[in-house]
């Protein structure tokens, strides 16, 4: 373990022949009984401005520590494994000094691992048999970009004797979906086993829940319901793009955990698709055409009753967005920049060229949040779509061309300078501070700033720059914090923590914020 830890204090030197003096030491320990973790693989990040970020790996010793000395200014991120354990990951601000015996600059830091959870157990059909090749999955509600939205969080087949287990699961609450397949002669038959939700749900708003605590192996058995009458969807796709699927989802549940419905068969001659298995619902069918790098979709509602649907046509287009980022007053090619388009359930986005071209390729049908990765002292000015605002969001169809979209950056941005100043003892480890802006009726995050450890004699600070000049609310909350702040209902509950900020052009603003919000446990 020595000769592990010396390796990497020779390779940071290497790294950093110029690093101050400071060093980073660091316990490992079990969160729920506070026992050291030996061997623990860690990793430690460093960032430093624009430089790419450099990082070195260790393992913990007998008694869960390690030791990373010669260490560079700037911000860092300690990342541990551990078979057994959920990974853990924590962003710190810049390394604050704090005097050693020795004279040199020292941090510490605790890494808590939470033991993983599993779930296992059998399914059988409904005639108590192995339900062999039944898609088991858990579901769990996350807050993703201020929403909270059902999302899957693992799965699995059962064997051939009906046996599944799914591991390395967090404590929380989770819905399991069951979706079976008839087998031997019944296969022939227009039967299906419809959707069930554990134990005997068909819609995951009359699911029972399951809570699951660290460390828990819990054990269940599954018995799916008889099947029931089935159809077929049939129809053609007008493309002669070489790769072609086709997905029947049924709706009412999340699209981040939503499984393809029926059995797909697909004939590259007539273009045409036939769907079988298919039980009585509503669903989103959609055709995907691939055609060398890009993929054009087209979608629609079809409502499956007592009958076969046939008839259908499909014609993708492409579901990508085109724009042009430009900086105000000037015609200087462009640093290296990248485009986001967030959305609730899928992400993409485009390189932007010298000329400020970009191509955001193979979108799903949904309203995004664009949002450019700056590589300079720039901000958002406007972002523009056929001449309306498009800051809050543009919008992606099916089969409908999206309007090009027009970003404008200015070097006329503001700052905040922030410091937090707490009334009571609390830790101040593993804050984040968040700029929130209104957008209607809700709030979208604009920024955030991991909040630096204070010195022996100050308090923790934090910094924004290359801020849109406006009004924003800005909060403190722990990192990875399940916040709804797209909820109007819950930030109104909430609004005593926020502190409102007017950033001007040029200019900084000053904060000190004396609350944490920090959400409360299900």
């Amino acid at each position: 373990m020595r000769a592990l830890r010396f390796l990497a204090l020779a390779v940071l030197a290497g790294w950093f022949a110029s690093a101050a003096d400071r060093q980073l030491t660091g316990r490992v320990v079990d969160a729920n009984t506070g026992e050291p973790i030996a061997r623990a693989h860690v990793t430690l990040r460093f960032f430093q401005g624009a430089q790419p970020a450099q990082e070195v790996t260790l393992l913990s010793d007998t008694d869960g520590v390690f030791l990373i000395a010669n260490l560079p200014g700037g911000g860092y991120q300690v990342s541990c494994e551990k078979a057994g354990y959920l990974p853990a990951s924590q962003m710190m601000g810049a390394m604050a000094p704090a005097n050693t015996p020795d004279g040199k600059n020292a941090s510490t830091v605790v890494v808590k691992l939470i033991s993983q959870a599993a779930v296992e157990g059998t399914v059988v059909d409904d005639k108590d048999m192995p339900a062999e090749n039944t898609f088991i999955q858990l579901v769990t509600q996350l807050v993703v970009n201020g929403r909270r939205q059902f999302q899957g969080a693992g799965g699995g087949s059962t064997d051939e004797t009906g046996y599944f287990r799914i591991y390395g699961l967090a404590a929380g609450h989770y819905y399991i979906s069951i979706a079976g397949r008839l087998h031997g002669a019944r296969r022939t038959k227009p039967l299906a086993y419809p959707p069930l939700f554990y134990p005997n749900a068909t819609e995951i708003a009359a699911a029972q829940p399951i809570d699951l605590k660290a460390g828990d192996e819990l054990q269940i058995k599954l018995r799916l319901p008889e099947p029931v009458p089935a159809f077929e969807v049939r129809g053609v796709v007008a493309t002669v793009a070489p790769n072609v699927s086709v997905n029947l989802v049924r709706q009412g549940s999340s699209p981040m955990f939503q499984q393809s419905s029926g059995e797909t068969s697909w004939d590259a001659k007539t273009r045409s698709f036939k769907i079988s298995h298919v039980t009585p619902g509503m669903y989103q069918l959609t055709a995907a055409a691939q055609d060398g790098r890009n993929t054009m979709q087209a979608s629609t509602m079809v409502s499956v009753g007592n009958a076969d649907i046939a008839g259908i046509g499909l014609e993708p287009t492409d579901t990508g967005l085109d724009g042009t980022v430009r900086v105000e007053g000037s015609s200087a090619q462009l640093r290296p920049m990248f485009v986001n388009l967030q959305g609730p359930n899928f992400s993409g986005g485009g390189q932007v060229d010298a000329d400020g071209k970009f191509h955001a390729a193979n979108l799903r049908a949904e309203t995004y949040r664009v949002v450019p990765q700056i590589n300079g002292q720039q901000c958002v000015r406007s972002i523009l779509q056929g001449g309306r605002d498009a800051r809050d969001g543009v919008t992606i169809a099916a089969g409908i061309p999206a309007a090009p979209v027009d970003i404008l950056l200015t070097g006329h941005c503001g700052g905040i300078e922030g410091t937090l100043s707490l009334s009571d003892s609390k830790p101040t480890d593993g804050l984040t501070a968040v700029l929130l802006r209104k957008a209607g009726d809700e709030f979208v995050l604009e920024k955030q700033a991991y909040i630096g450890a204070a010195g022996a004699n100050s308090s923790p600070q934090f910094r924004f720059q290359q801020v849109t000049p406006g009004d924003y609310m800005l909060y403190v909350w722990p990192q990875g914090a399940q916040i709804e702040y797209a909820n109007a209902d819950y930030m109104r509950q909430v609004a005593s923590y926020g502190q409102a900020v007017t950033v001007i052009e040029d200019g900084n603003a000053s904060v000190t914020v004396d609350k944490v919000l920090t959400p409360a446990k299900n």
